[in-house]
């Protein structure tokens, strides 16, 4: 048994390390040419990049990570009494959150469950960092089953912080939450969260929201 637990183990760590590899080559592989486009945009403008701003470019940026796959069941089961279910396989590293919903609940939270899981110095991935074995190790991963009308959720920290930590969800069920928010048009959306920001109930900070639904053929 142990040492098909350490092959397992060992699978799940190639795996994730293939994954920041194919991240990192999409988005640190391309970073240098970003800078150079932004640095020839300012001086086409007429404001090239100050001495006191080219510290941080160097320096890159630093963002928290939440990906999610969806595996899909075969079209054709081997087992048509039970067939294999679709499923989802989550990677994060630091706060930012997938939600998983079902019949309006939730039912996952990851890879925090509650508000007090939330700090200020949540791991990062950086914009020069190429080091993906440090980055898988640092991951969290996780893995769920999915159903028809299952909905994935996903959430920046400063939004998940407050669908994890606000005392309205006790009356209404985070779940109940997360729907009526992910119903909300763009505008509307934009408008409830600088509502927030504006009575202090949600942190200042950039704001993604990401909604998912399984749906079947018929």
């Amino acid at each position: 048994m142990a040492a098909a637990d350490d092959r397992q183990h060992d699978r799940e760590t190639s795996q994730s390390e293939s994954f920041v590899q194919d991240l990192l080559t999409r988005t640190v592989g391309q970073w240098d040419g970003y800078i150079a486009e932004y640095q020839a945009e300012r001086a086409a403008r007429g404001r090239p990049i100050t001495w006191y701003e080219q510290p941080g470019l160097d320096k890159g940026a630093f963002a928290t990570l939440v990906a999610v796959h969806i595996r899909a069941a075969p079209a054709v089961p081997e087992d048509p009494e039970d067939p294999r279910p679709w499923t989802w396989h989550a990677f994060a590293l630091g706060d930012s959150c997938l939600f998983h919903l079902r019949e309006g609940r939730l039912i996952t939270s990851f890879p925090i469950a509650d508000g007090d899981g939330f700090g200020i110095t949540p791991q990062l991935i950086g914009s020069r960092n190429w080091d993906a074995e440090l980055i898988a190790d640092r991951a969290s991963t996780a893995t769920g089953e999915l159903r028809a009308d299952d909905e994935l959720l996903l959430a920046t920290d400063a939004l998940a912080a407050w669908l994890l930590s606000h005392p309205e969800i006790a009356s209404g069920g985070s779940g109940k939450q997360l729907g009526k928010l992910a119903d909300l048009g763009e505008e509307t959306f934009a408008e409830w969260v600088q509502s927030e920001r504006d009575k202090s109930r949600m942190r200042n900070d950039d704001v993604a929201f990401i909604r998912m639904r399984v749906k079947t053929e018929g």
